[in-house]
């Protein structure tokens, strides 16, 4: 994986529109947090992921679909094609 930006908090305004790969990580050390994956109109929810605490997933997005979610999600853009 290579990291291709900085991290930066989710919120309710939806993010990394331009990315096809994103690492989410939920810092909160007790509870689960919930990601929203919306569509390329930004008008409707695709799917919802939950980060279990302590943990974090890389999410493949089509260019366009963005991620929002709480503060306590972290998230940077990746290339998850490379090792």
């Amino acid at each position: 994986m290579k990291i291709k930006g900085t991290a930066a908090a989710l919120s309710n305004t939806t993010q990394f529109t331009t990315s096809t790969a994103v690492w989410v990580a939920n810092t909160d050390a007790t509870t689960n947090k919930t990601v929203t994956l919306r569509n390329a109109d930004d008008d409707a929810n695709l799917g919802t992921l939950v980060i279990p605490a302590a943990s974090g997933v890389i999410i493949h997005l089509n260019v366009g679909e963005g991620l929002r979610g709480v503060a306590a999600l972290m998230a940077t853009q990746v290339d998850a094609g490379l090792r």
